[in-house]
């Protein structure tokens, strides 16, 4: 079995300040941590701009350094915007996330196929936007951005999140677009059972591209399907564990993340039992 290194996913502590989340992290023994860079900006403290100066990238490493942590990924946008009908080739910003991440020691980014901007930045496609031409012009921008991740030797990681994204099928037909081994998985199981996608199955059409992964659960609610902490929920994770720990030696990403109650003792509070559940899995 390879080693588990755990790291911080950003959404969820979206809420703080980079030196309140390092602090967390550091305290429940995660060393290596997801920052926002390019997709949350408008609702993240947790970040860094895209056109961060020299002086704040040298601060962020310094700051990082300080606390004992890693900024070992970056959560950046999308490889192609929509606006309404018009879709349009958007590697250049994920471009400059590479650029960031290249400057400050991240091995990955996470980055979305698409996002509609005429909506907001958690809304995904409907089945009827994810036609042929939006293919053609993913299949652009991802070669364009797996050549320069290459010549950076930065890893691009495709968060499952709708769209063309939604099931394994459809994210296997962008991959294989892509030959660049630069760009892969970020594999979210927990985004693929909310969309109605068993995530194993998935799993299996994906697992040789995976190069980064976010891991939690879903569960029912009176609202309907809803995200909770890993091994809290009902995704049955033991044959997707059993598959890939032999398989993957990158970072697992605990997203813990609340819509109320996100004080800081219960994000750091659910982060350390996600990792104990999971520690758990992998001894069964």
């Amino acid at each position: 079995m390879n080693k588990i290194d755990f790291c911080n996913a950003s959404y969820g502590f979206r809420e703080y300040e980079l030196e309140e989340v390092f602090t967390a992290c550091k305290e429940i023994g995660i060393t290596d941590v997801e920052i926002d860079a390019g997709w949350l900006l408008e609702e993240s403290r947790n970040k860094i701009e895209l056109d961060a100066s020299p002086e704040e990238i040298d601060a962020l490493l310094k700051l990082a350094r300080e606390h004992g942590v890693r900024v070992a990924a970056l959560g950046a946008g999308a490889g192609v915007a929509l606006h309404g009908d018009t879709i349009n080739d958007n590697s250049d910003e994920i471009m400059r996330a590479i650029d960031l991440a290249d400057a400050l020691g991240s091995p990955v980014i996470r980055v979305f196929t698409e996002h509609d901007f005429n909506h907001s930045k958690h809304y995904v496609l409907h089945t009827d936007q994810v036609t042929d031409a939006l293919y053609d012009v993913l299949g652009v921008a991802f070669n364009t951005i797996g050549k320069y991740a290459q010549e950076k030797g930065v890893l691009v990681g495709i968060e499952n999140h709708g769209g063309s994204s939604a099931t394994g099928a459809s994210l296997r037909r962008l991959l294989d677009m892509v030959p660049f081994d630069s760009v892969g998985v970020t594999f979210e199981p927990a985004n693929f059972a909310i969309a109605g996608e068993d995530p194993y199955q998935a799993l299996r059409l994906l697992e040789d591209r995976i190069v980064y992964t976010h891991w939690k659960d879903i569960h029912h609610t009176d609202k309907g399907l809803g995200y909770c902490a890993f091994g809290n929920g009902e995704i049955d994770w033991n044959p997707i564990i059993s598959r890939i720990v032999d398989k993957y030696d990158g970072l697992w990403a605990i997203e813990f993340e609340r819509k109320d109650d996100s004080t800081i003792e219960t994000l750091k509070s659910g982060t350390l039992q996600s990792m104990d559940k999971r520690n758990d899995e992998c001894q069964r």
